[in-house]
């Protein structure tokens, strides 16, 4: 019985104390050792800082080409970054035109759809005087905050933003290098049927309403809104009414369009008659004189109160078949016709005040 016990007692191996000794050692040595170690292998050591003035760096290591990298800084002294960091290194810090970082936020500076930018001094005056309700943020270059003084203290009450940019960041805004150093993110304005608009006319005795064909160059369209408003003209009739929200145009126009009502017309005959149908005298203003179709010269025509005015760059039969009178502004040789946003104008200033 005791031998079988024996037997399956597990069999001990013992070491010799010199072995133990020589491979092992206390967790308080490897703690001193570590110490002294790090100490003296230090990357912070002070000699090393005085050697290669720098706190870390990599040893050059050749490569497959026998191209050897150059030493590489990992993390530089403070105190010495500036002498240390070259002129042309992607690292240094960029100087900026103002100390305020513009925040844009304005899906790349393109319109959305529900809003636009309005830009120059008079056309962002006019903004704030007609629909001030409709402005989400402004853009101005320090040199103009004196002058929107008035429009700064209104978006701080209202708790709308504005940020003081340079030139060439409202220049990358607007897209435009006649932005006259402010700009407006607007809400755009609804346009009205000619529905609505007869209706909210019809105690008026006297009204003149542009009707505005084929003219889509917004320098000219902004002409013509400039001369409108100068002339009290009330609306102005487009098929494309969001020509009138450009930026170009609002800036040609000088806030001229603030005055002005847009009427939305996909059909310019059914327009027209409705428009006689209400008391209206159609004018239509020829570009130039044409012989192909007859014309009368301004001195020689009488207006009534209620006038609509139809414009056009390409001649438009359909729409001067349907004209009460035609007319024609008479050039000579040298200069047959004038710009159609000044001949415009020329025909308001005769009308009836």
């Amino acid at each position: 019985m005791n031998d079988n016990n024996e037997q399956k007692k597990p069999t001990v191996f013992y070491t010799k104390k010199s072995e133990t000794k020589k491979y092992s050692r206390s967790t308080k040595e490897k703690k001193i050792n570590w110490n002294k170690k790090f100490k003296d292998d230090s990357f912070q050591s002070n000699t090393q800082l005085e050697r290669n003035d720098r706190i870390e760096t990599f040893r050059p290591r050749a490569g497959k080409s026998g191209f050897v990298r150059q030493n590489i800084v990992v993390e530089i002294n403070r105190t010495q970054s500036r002498s240390l960091i070259d002129n042309n290194s992607p690292w240094q810090k960029k100087v900026r035109d103002n100390e305020q970082t513009p925040t844009f936020g304005y899906d790349g500076y393109r319109q959305r759809k529900e809003e636009t930018l309005v830009y120059s001094e008079n056309s962002c005056k006019a903004v704030f005087k007609h629909r001030r309700s409709a402005i989400v943020k402004l853009f101005i270059m320090q040199e103009m905050t004196y002058q929107f003084k008035d429009l700064i203290n209104w978006l701080v009450k209202q708790r709308l933003g504005y940020d003081i940019v340079s030139n060439e960041q409202i220049s990358k805004i607007t897209q435009t290098q006649h932005h006259g150093g402010v700009c407006l993110i607007v809400k755009k304005r609804a346009s009205l049927t000619l529905v609505d608009y007869l209706e909210s006319n019809s105690d008026k005795d006297d009204d003149c309403v542009l009707a505005i064909d084929d003219i889509n160059n917004p320098h000219n369209l902004g002409g013509l809104i400039r001369s409108a408003a100068f002339y009290n003209v009330n609306g102005v009739i487009l098929r494309q009414t969001n020509l009138l929200e450009s930026g170009a145009a609002m800036r040609v126009a000088e806030g001229g369009i603030e005055a002005i009502k847009s009427i939305k017309s996909d059909d310019f005959v059914a327009s027209l008659d409705m428009l006689k149908r209400h008391g209206y005298q159609i004018v239509a203003l020829l570009p130039c004189q044409l012989k192909s179709i007859a014309s009368s010269e301004l001195h020689q025509i009488t207006f009534n109160k209620k006038i609509a005015i139809v414009i056009f760059q390409q001649i438009n039969m359909k729409l001067i078949n349907n004209a009460d009178v035609v007319i024609h502004l008479k050039g000579n040789e040298n200069m047959p016709a004038l710009n159609i946003s000044v001949a415009t104008g020329i025909l308001l200033s005769t009308l009836p005040k």
